[in-house]
């Protein structure tokens, strides 16, 4: 029998890869380790493209966390590595002639419209004299949410691949929840709450031992949301699940009710396990912790804002050396303890109405639905923008980026679905009686 030519290259490529994996490790110090790292997620993403969200965000945290040391650079750096990795494997594919296009939505002008502004607001910072690495810094806040969108757009072109991405998502956040979630003093929920409104939208739709599956993982990353002792990541769950159960259908109530259920059950299990008793006693901490300087450092920042109301100070302006009132000296800026903030002295009331722009009108479209999965994702992106008030996390708001695209696409797929079936006469006069146009 005839050997297809498929295997062997498969073979070739994959012994390649392997042995190049092995002469980078031998580079000296964390580089041998972080170019391993992308020649693999490269090999990987090359076959699996719509694996580069998935690995990215979970795998970036794991792999960042390990090799940055607690900096925070290294671990942007990590992040930043596994997303260009994933844009050369996709490059290839492209050049092959082996990748479909991205995917349309319409949102894509107004995150255009945030690249350019980056850019402009960049070069504009760098000519009223502020430090380049300011600028840098406060343009990755920025230019995070576009590039996590286009890399969605770019990368999830199928509803098999938004299924696949999103398994490969849950397991890989299970398994890193499972590993940590007992250990004192870590501080989760974010990647945890990512894929719970998925989770309840899903279990509300099956059956039997799949959806008793879907439950537990729901309950146990609900339970990890609660430890995370973040009052930010707890007020983006408590506006999703509001928004979910004021809007959501049958379907969305249902899930809603049964991974409550699930999450007190989980809790009592784990409940068993020291770490987890150790960190639960952190929960009443994070209610009473003082909000510290973020009020003192928020009004330096729109005291900025107030002077350059339109378009701010540039990308990387500063304030040095001012003193925090009942704190200390220090340079306030570029990023602030409040990403609207951040924002509003940097690019001033034009960098705010673009930044928000696409994302508001891909949750409109999300909210049209009451028992769709765009549902979730829309929800999720109120939650996550009422939470950018408090917060300003270093690796940037990526979600703000990524959950527009999430809602769109599916959306979309929706959408096409809908039109499929309509073709059929009897199911489209079905269709024009209960209202719905395909």
């Amino acid at each position: 029998m005839r050997v297809p030519i498929v295997a062997p290259t498969v073979l070739l490529g994959g012994a390649g890869l392997g042995g190049l994996v092995t002469v980078v490790t031998l580079l000296p110090g964390p580089i041998g380790l972080a170019a391993a790292v992308a020649v693999l997620s490269w090999g990987v993403f090359l076959l699996w493209p719509w694996a580069v969200l998935p690995v990215g965000i979970v795998g970036g945290a794991v792999v960042g966390a390990l090799l940055s040391g607690g900096d925070v650079r290294g671990f942007i750096a990590v992040k930043v590595l596994l997303l260009a990795t994933g844009g050369a494997a996709l490059a290839l594919r492209h050049w092959l002639r082996v990748e479909a296009p991205p995917r349309r939505t319409a949102a894509d002008l107004g995150m255009l419209g945030l690249i350019g502004l980056t850019v402009v607001a960049a070069i504009y910072g760098l000519a009223v004299g502020n430090l380049p690495t300011e600028v840098l810094v406060a343009a990755y806040q920025v230019a995070t949410i576009p590039v996590y969108f286009f890399v969605a757009t770019h990368t999830l072109t199928t509803p098999r691949r938004v299924l696949a991405a999103g398994v490969l998502y849950v397991v890989l956040a299970a398994a890193f929840t499972a590993i940590s979630v007992a250990a004192p003093g870590r501080h989760g929920g974010l990647i945890t709450l990512m894929a719970i409104p998925a989770l309840i939208w899903v279990a509300g739709r099956l059956r039997g031992w799949r959806r008793n599956g879907v439950l537990l993982l729901g309950g146990f990353f609900a339970v990890d949301v609660l430890l995370a002792s973040y009052r930010g990541i707890w007020l983006a769950a408590a506006l999703t699940l509001l928004i979910m159960l004021v809007r959501g259908g049958r379907t969305v109530r249902t899930g809603l009710a049964a991974t409550a259920v699930a999450a007190v059950a989980v809790a009592s299990v784990l409940a068993l396990q020291p770490g987890v008793r150790e960190r639960a006693g952190e929960i009443t901490k994070g209610f009473q912790q003082s909000a510290g300087y973020r009020g003192v450092e928020s009004s330096v920042g729109l005291n900025v804002f107030a002077d350059q109301p339109l378009v701010g100070a540039g990308l990387g302006q500063t304030t040095p050396d001012i003193y925090l009132s009942g704190f200390t000296f220090t340079d306030v800026g570029p990023v602030y303890h409040a990403f609207y903030v951040t924002v509003l002295a940097n690019l001033g009331l034009v960098g705010l109405l673009l930044v928000l722009w696409p994302i508001l009108r891909s949750i409109l479209v999300g909210l049209r639905g009451r028992d769709g999965i765009t549902l979730p994702f829309a929800a999720l992106s109120c939650g996550f923008l009422a939470a950018a008030v408090f917060a300003a996390p270093t690796d940037g708001h990526w979600e703000l980026g990524l959950l527009p695209a999430l809602t769109l696409l599916t959306a979309q797929q929706d959408g096409e679905r809908l039109r499929r079936l309509a073709g059929a006469p009897l199911l489209r006069r079905q269709l024009h009686r209960t209202g719905v146009t395909a």
